[in-house]
């Protein structure tokens, strides 16, 4: 008991939101949540809700039910994180189905509801991890160990035009081969410099120089035009535009 109490302590450094539209699985995540040590800073029935809440508060983390009226949880997690990189979203639902999408748009971690106080701890430990090893500042990516057939090619990643989700692998592309990466696009972005690369899409990640066009697709959603062999079109998120404005602006 003395041993799971001292565990809980260092969960006290984790700031969470819950949002879910229904008032007994707030009341239930919120209960287990301070069960560990956690400090929950307010909770919200939907996206609008929330997005509010997390501009005043600044949680580091938000506990999102999967399935709820209006924007759906992976879209807030998607808007979540495009105001802050850093945050760590959790999906919470009673299915399944969502876990890949989840994935792809970069959440941290998905708990299928009820949920279990065990099942939570483990998710706790794992924010810790990965907000302790955020804290030592790890230098940015360059370069890249990638295993194939038997050997490990490096590749610098300089050479790298786009990173992309596809057939549920994640794949480095540079200008003359694709490469499959044992890895998350979400574990890859943290050691990225932001500066060179931008997530432009849940499941896709650009470097910046590469971008030769932007291009309106209806609907106030973008594609992005790669310098490329392929000419490579990438879905540009509308959540995301505006921050790819800042970064590229609009002179005329």
């Amino acid at each position: 008991m003395m041993r799971q109490q001292a565990q809980d302590k260092s969960f006290g450094k984790l700031r969470a939101i819950v949002v879910d539209d229904e008032p007994l699985a707030r009341d239930e995540l919120q209960f287990l949540l301070e069960e560990c040590g956690v400090e929950v800073l307010g909770e919200a029935k939907n996206a609008k809700e929330a997005l509010r809440l997390f501009d005043e508060v600044s949680p580091n983390i938000a506990f999102v039910d999967l399935k709820m009226p209006g924007p759906d949880g992976i879209t807030l997690a998607e808007t979540l994180r495009s105001r802050k990189p850093n945050v760590h979203v959790v999906i919470v639902s009673a299915h399944d189905d969502g876990a890949i999408r989840g994935f792809e748009a970069g959440v941290t971690d998905y708990l299928l509801k009820p949920v279990r106080l065990s099942r939570l701890r483990k998710t706790l430990d794992r924010l810790i991890e990965i907000e302790d090893g955020q804290e030592t500042n790890e230098e940015p990516l360059e370069r890249l160990a990638i295993k194939r057939r038997g050997a490990f090619i490096v590749v610098e990643l300089h050479s790298v035009v786009y990173f992309e989700v596809r057939d549920e692998l994640v794949w480095a592309v540079t200008s003359d081969d694709r490469y499959a990466l044992d890895l998350t696009l979400a574990n890859i972005e943290k050691r990225l410099d932001p500066q060179a690369f931008f997530r432009t899409h849940r499941g896709a990640i650009v470097r910046l120089e590469r971008i030769r066009a932007i291009e309106p697709t209806g609907s106030g959603t973008y594609e992005v035009l790669l310098d490329h062999p392929d000419k490579p079109r990438v879905p540009l998120a509308r959540e995301r535009a505006r921050q790819l404005r800042e970064k590229i602006p609009v002179a005329g």
